[in-house]
């Protein structure tokens, strides 16, 4: 059990910047003290940031996740830092949080270790296939199958 004082918990925290945002330039990470490693940032070329991470195992619950990125296209950077304090439960074992970057805004998302299987139709995934046109909506179609929770932003605000 994850009481919130550091306790370790098995859980993972994942983006992939390559196969969700192409045109996204990931320059720094953290998922609370949880930062890449000197040698992570060699072993890319150019000194970059990896492009891809995925951390899973007993580690302590993270309070905030920070990404820094950058639209290729247009050189502008972005960054953000999100308190996860209040957007997750207090009990994260077996849970996934992942990063998705669309543009000028980052999506976190919290998805089960295990797979939730759903009867989803042939044509419910057709259509999902052709509404997939953002970084956002490609991961919900991969996780189709998934229980995915948006915890940030909320839901509400983007309709704003």
């Amino acid at each position: 059990m994850n009481d919130l004082k550091g306790n370790t918990v098995d859980h993972s925290f994942e983006f992939n910047a390559h196969t969700d945002s192409p045109g996204i330039e990931v320059l720094d990470y953290e998922y609370s003290s949880r930062k890449p490693s000197k040698e992570a940032y060699l072993e890319v070329e150019g000194n970059h940031v990896a492009q891809a991470e995925g951390i899973t195992g007993g580690f302590p619950r993270g309070d905030f996740v920070y990404m820094k990125w950058r639209i290729r296209a247009t050189g502008e950077v972005f960054e953000d830092r999100v308190d996860l304090r209040q957007r997750v439960p207090s009990d994260i074992r077996n849970q996934r949080i992942y990063c998705v970057i669309d543009g000028k805004q980052l999506y976190v998302l919290m998805m089960p270790f295990d797979y939730y299987r759903e009867k989803v139709s042939k044509e419910e995934l057709v259509l999902a296939r052709a509404d997939a046109t953002t970084p956002l909506k490609r991961v919900l179609l991969r996780t189709i199958l998934h229980r995915v929770k948006q915890i940030y932003p909320d839901p509400i605000t983007q309709l704003r």
